[in-house]
């Protein structure tokens, strides 16, 4: 049989010992615990320029996407023994499963067992003092082989690991068969399969050649240490990635007690540079507390816990909080992978990183979330036009990986209601991000191209105007011309049967954004102003019939009531003389939802097209004596809901609100306060204070002592009594 080394992934003292193992044996090939479908890779993996952590990612070609991740950090055993057979110029490759085996048992069963060795904290405590301090190559290959032993009997194996052993040992015997003796072999692979390896049957060439059928695309991408710790609910990761690859530098150079030295140290820099005193003398006091805890363990190194428990005896003054941000930033930190361009194996990978690269925006290519406030209007100062509508490219690009869903850019919302020129981005890396774009390459070989795909997919989904509109604007945003022609074909199709109020109002809003925009983002209008209008007509032609509604879906045609008044402003008051004449008609008749009446009759009161005289009609025609209280009630609700303060002002309204209520009877004074206090509770503090100055003023009361009864909290038996009215059957009178 092969020699076989057995591992712990992501272990520095696998990859210590088996650097000495190596050179010992000398092998003329290595085979390594990996996908078999990957051996490719190995040149790529092993190229000086790219730098750990990463991750080998298969997925399936069709939709639903299905991924498996092999993530590799500078300590892995397997990236060290891929290095080291580059170095000695000795063939080396994986013989696991292939992908696809993995990703077919993905699709169809969620419950094979992981058997890496998975510590929890105190185990990995006692891991690091047991194993990842041994000096001495023999002692830490027979105690992991034993320990596997011990956890193969506790948890044997299941079917498919049992699959993989034989897969392994399949591959192993080919390579013997092919003329290589078995003494020039050696095998890494993870400590528990060892056994099962050895006892494993060989599989009968059509079984072997059956289980590499090709379902998955494989690529290389850059991986993160927070993925790799246990923080980030990686199985096979460790929980604290970058603390262990200081333990691997210090101890492939022969100095594995600096360790301690070193993390001390950063965590000591760490709290200087966030303002927190932290003197040598408390460093050198740390290192001695962690020395004396190890011997009590009767170990000559400190553990990781030893380390920290020292640190907060000596350097948090005994308070563990006072250190967590450096013990997260020391143990984990923020390292990133990094592949030479041209090493992802998928289009929309390359053209991502060239997108960063042309529109300069590597340096956000981290795992801290940078800001990035662009500014889409044309830089004058500037020579070149790529330069001058700089912003805007990145504005487009960054749009496309929001609408697909790549979490690498998140859109901030815009404080600045006036400065539509202007947005602000929060970048930051994820390997979320990165699988992410790698499952998008099944929709295109860039970004713009699986961007457009996706629009084009929806849009033959999409059943009512509104929905392809917003791909419209989604097409805007992302500089989309072609994808932009599509949706409007598809909204002109819709609109020929389409009689809806509010499909049609919303259609018009996002098609009233794309008009005023245009310029700004440097994309064509000709086609979408005819659109528009049309269906603006269409609205104003509906609003009436629309009104004649219940109470249910009064509040989504109000807000259509608003947009059409919002759209006729901003197009320079277009179809102003047909609008006026509709919020006429709804503020006088009596066939409509009376909420939408007052509100048509606030929206004229607000735009100033209502003399004082007519106002007052209309206030005394809906709120007077003999006027059902459901009906004026609703009808004032809706008349407050425009703007607040040309309604206080007017002393009439409260009045002529007075006088009716003072009429009313008891029953349906109760029925009368729950419609006015939910039309009250949009009113600020301040606005319920000058309301009740009115009607302190009206009653001939001193004003402030009116607006402080009024405005105090209700008790608690009054409030109850106001949420059990509000569930009364009021019919029952």
């Amino acid at each position: 049989m092969a020699h076989i080394f057995g591992i712990r992934h992501l272990s520095p003292a696998s990859s210590l010992h088996l650097c000495a193992y190596l050179e010992q044996k000398h092998p003329a090939y290595i085979l390594i615990e990996g996908p078999s479908d990957c051996n490719d890779m190995i040149e790529d993996i092993t190229q000086d320029q790219l730098q750990p952590p990463f991750a080998i990612m298969a997925y399936t070609t069709s939709s639903p996407i299905h991924s498996i991740l092999y993530p590799y950090a500078k300590y892995s055993p397997e990236y060290v023994a891929m290095k080291w057979a580059k170095a000695h110029n000795i063939p080396c490759a994986f013989m696991d499963l292939p992908t696809s085996a993995f990703l077919s048992l993905d699709t169809k069963d969620d419950t094979r067992q992981d058997y890496e060795i998975d510590l929890d904290m105190d185990a990995n405590d006692q891991w690091e003092r047991i194993f990842e301090h041994e000096t001495n190559s023999d002692a830490f290959q027979k105690a992991v082989t034993f320990f596997a032993h011990n956890l193969r009997e506790i948890k044997p194996a299941d079917e498919f690991t049992l699959l993989r052993e034989s897969y392994m040992n399949t591959t192993i015997q080919k390579l013997i068969k092919q003329g290589i003796h078995e003494d020039d072999i050696v095998v890494v692979c993870g400590a528990f399969h060892i056994e099962g390896i050895m006892e494993a049957k060989v599989l009968p060439d059509a079984q072997y050649e059956k289980l590499q059928k090709d379902i998955s695309n494989i690529t290389l991408m850059p991986y993160s240490y927070f993925r790799l710790s246990s923080l980030s609910g990686y199985g096979a990761g460790n929980k604290a990635p970058a603390y262990y690859e200081l333990l691997w530098d210090y101890a492939k150079d022969g100095h594995m007690e600096q360790c301690a030295y070193a993390y001390l140290s950063k965590l000591s820099l760490y709290q200087r540079e966030h303002g927190f005193n932290c003197s040598t003398a408390q460093v050198i006091e740390a290192l001695q507390l962690a020395q004396s805890l190890s011997a009590m363990h009767q170990e000559q190194i400190p553990s990781l816990q030893d380390l920290k428990d020292a640190a907060i005896t000596c350097m948090g003054y005994g308070n563990q909080a006072e250190l967590m941000e450096a013990f997260m930033a020391c143990e984990i930190g923020t390292t990133m992978g990094y592949l030479p361009k041209g090493m992802s194996k998928t289009a929309i990978q390359n053209d991502f990183y060239t997108q960063l690269k042309t529109l300069k925006l590597e340096r956000f290519n981290t795992m801290n979330a940078n800001t990035l406030a662009l500014d889409l209007r044309e830089n004058t100062s500037v020579k070149s036009e790529a330069s001058a509508f700089l912003d805007l490219r990145r504005s487009c690009f960054l749009h496309q990986l929001r609408f697909l869903n790549i979490p690498f850019c998140v859109l901030q919302p815009n404080t600045q209601q006036s400065a539509d020129w202007k947005e602000i981005w929060e970048l930051k890396w994820s390997s979320e991000a990165e699988i992410t774009l790698i499952e998008n390459s099944l929709y295109g070989e860039s970004v713009a191209y699986a961007a457009q795909f996706s629009i084009k997919q929806k849009l033959a989904d999409a059943t009512n105007m509104n929905a392809c509109a917003t791909l419209m604007e989604e097409a805007f945003l992302c500089g989309l011309n072609d994808s932009m022609s599509h949706a409007l074909e598809a909204i002109q199709k819709l609109a020929i049967d389409s009689s809806s109020f509010e499909d049609i109002v919303k259609t018009a809003k996002r098609l009233s954004y794309i008009m005023r925009f245009h310029t700004l983002r440097r994309m064509e209008n000709d086609a979408i102003e005819p659109l528009f209008h049309q269906l603006f007509y269409r609205a104003i032609l509906l609003c009436v019939s629309s009104c004649q509604c219940d109470d249910k879906v009064s509040h989504s045609i109000m807000e259509g009531l608003k947009t059409i008044n919002d759209l006729s402003i901003q197009h320079d008051h277009y179809m102003e003389e047909e609008w006026i004449q509709v919020l006429n008609e709804l503020s006088l008749r009596d066939d409509i939802n009376q909420l939408l009446s007052g509100y048509a009759t606030a929206i004229l009161l607000e735009r100033g097209l209502l003399k004082e005289d007519e106002f007052q009609r209309i206030v005394i025609y809906h709120v007077s004596h003999g006027v059902p209280v459901d009906i004026a009630a609703n009808w004032f609700e809706g008349f407050m809901m425009k703007n607040h303060y040309a309604l206080i002002a007017r002393s009439f309204i409260w009045k002529q609100l007075d006088d009716y209520i003072q009429e009313l009877e008891d029953d349906d004074f109760l029925r009368a306060l729950l419609y006015l206090r939910r039309a009250f509770s949009m009113y600020s503090a301040k606005e319920k204070h000058e309301i009740a100055q009115n009607l302190g003023s009206l009653w001939h009361l001193d004003q402030d002592s009116v607006a402080e009864i009024l405005n105090t909290e209700l008790k608690k038996e009054e409030q109850d009594l106001l949420n059990e009215l509000e569930d009364f059957d009021f019919g029952d009178f």
